[in-house]
């Protein structure tokens, strides 16, 4: 049964009178008993397209489509990826690096740890403890790194420990404040998959079929935060379709990337 033979036949039985007689309530009986056979079939018809619906691939949030195509475009952009030799309050920044919009290093120097002395964070950084042994402490280089962000647009994945470890230890070794304007792309890319959860790199990078070394050094994680930008503007969600999965708060925590 139609929709428009289900509503020629509903109108029939508002606009009816009351059954005077047997024979007409048992009308009335059995054309509600085929509107409700045939309503049910459509609501089940119905569901089915709902499912269908759902399991659409999803498509990226056209909002945060639109971010990526204004920011990469920006002449003073630039992506900020730090080490550190950990990710407690006090841990000392290890690296620094920096790379404009189309991937060419601005800045990208090892510094030497003074409270936890040789301390690498290896694993996660590929940092060696001979580099570290040979670098200059953090006051050396920052004049050097104030004037390479200074007028520039940072963006930084997981921008919020880049910003407090770059406070922290500024403020332990008596440096002067990093004027830093920019946001973060961890957030945005949680906006842009629609999802309350912070991604990590690694994951984002599986995502878009960008492939990063582990441990990746901080140059090629620089590097996949700009091919997730570029992503970004395309409304690239995954390369390959993957089935809807349910939020998982279960994320590691070895490190804030």
């Amino acid at each position: 049964m139609t929709f428009d033979e289900i509503e020629r036949q509903l109108q029939q039985e508002e606009q009816a009178g009351l059954p005077t007689n047997r024979d007409e309530l048992a009308v009335h009986h059995e054309t509600r008993a085929h509107l409700a056979k045939a309503l049910s079939e459509l609501q089940r018809q119905l569901n089915g397209y709902k499912t269908r619906l759902f399991h659409l691939p999803q498509l990226a949030v056209l909002s945060q489509v639109d971010w990526a195509r204004a920011t990469q475009g920006l002449p003073g952009l630039a992506l900020c990826v730090i080490d550190t030799t950990g990710i407690r309050q006090d841990s000392d920044i290890v690296r620094i690096t920096l790379v404009d919009g189309q991937g060419n290093v601005l800045f990208d120097r090892i510094v030497s740890p003074q409270r936890q002395r040789g301390e690498a964070n290896t694993a996660y950084t590929g940092i060696t403890s001979a580099q570290i042994s040979q670098a200059p402490p953090l006051a050396s280089i920052w004049t050097e790194l104030q004037a390479v962000v200074e007028q520039r647009h940072v963006l930084a994945y997981n921008g919020k420990f880049l910003v407090e470890r770059l406070h922290e230890n500024a403020q332990a070794y008596g440096l002067a404040p990093l004027r830093l304007s920019g946001e973060c792309l961890m957030e945005h890319a949680s906006r842009y998959y629609g999802v309350t959860v912070s991604l990590k790199l690694t994951d984002i990078c599986g995502r878009i079929g960008h492939v990063l070394p582990q441990p990746a050094l901080a140059l090629e994680r620089a590097i996949a935060q700009l091919a997730f930008l570029h992503a970004m503007a395309k409304g690239i969600l995954n390369v390959s379709v993957q089935p809807k999965t349910v939020e998982n708060d279960d994320l590691d925590d070895a490190h804030p990337f």
